[in-house]
């Protein structure tokens, strides 16, 4: 089972680099251009609204108040879950910033104003942070833990977390294949400390 599992993660950072890799060459432009381009609409303003939900206090706070409050009562379960989704969220937040700052990707509104596109690699400047997506990492890694540890709300989470993650295209905030890199690196994050946390096979 386990080697199954490693060579299931192998093949998802395969297909996932393959698909970043395509996204770059030929897809990214014309996608955030599309958005760019699109009259405002319900539709824009529904997912300017969800996206704020991509920011990491959504999780923190309520996470690091929970295991608080249940280690006080002497749930452990309880507070393990609540410990496990916080760890989640500052390591996903963490770990993004080691592909942000080497990678140094210049965000859709430079491309779009200045049609400034690619790599300056090794810079901590917002307009040059976009490769991978922190709000969807966030939402992501969020999303799949609270789906290890409730899977019968999975159908729930898991479109929420997508769906946070897509505003992040819709609104030239990030290209798409910074938001498909984020997916994984936040699926991974979850994944990997569920198994470490509760030693259950997934």
């Amino acid at each position: 089972m386990l080697n199954y599992l490693k060579i299931y993660h192998y093949i998802f950072f395969i297909l996932t680099t393959i698909t970043v890799i395509l996204l770059y060459n030929f897809g990214d432009r014309e996608i955030a251009i599309y958005f760019y381009n699109m009259p405002n609409s319900k539709i824009k303003e529904f997912f300017h609204f969800i996206t704020r939900f991509g920011k990491s206090e959504w999780y923190l706070v309520p996470s690091i108040l929970l295991f608080w409050y249940f280690r006080k009562v002497e749930n452990r379960e309880y507070a393990k879950m609540a410990w496990y989704i916080f760890v989640t969220n500052v390591i996903a937040g963490v770990g993004v910033w080691l592909f942000k700052f080497p990678f140094g990707r210049a965000r859709p509104k430079l491309f779009l104003q200045d049609n400034i596109y690619g790599f300056e690699w090794f810079e901590i400047n917002h307009k040059l942070t976009s490769f991978p997506s922190g709000h969807t990492i966030t939402a992501i890694s969020s999303a799949v833990a609270l789906s290890l540890l409730f899977p019968r709300f999975k159908y729930i989470f898991i479109p929420f977390g997508i769906v946070i993650a897509f505003s992040r295209v819709v609104g030239t905030n990030h290209y798409m294949s910074d938001v498909i890199f984020s997916l994984f690196l936040g699926s991974m994050v979850a994944t990997v400390l569920y198994k470490y946390y509760f030693k259950r096979k997934i």
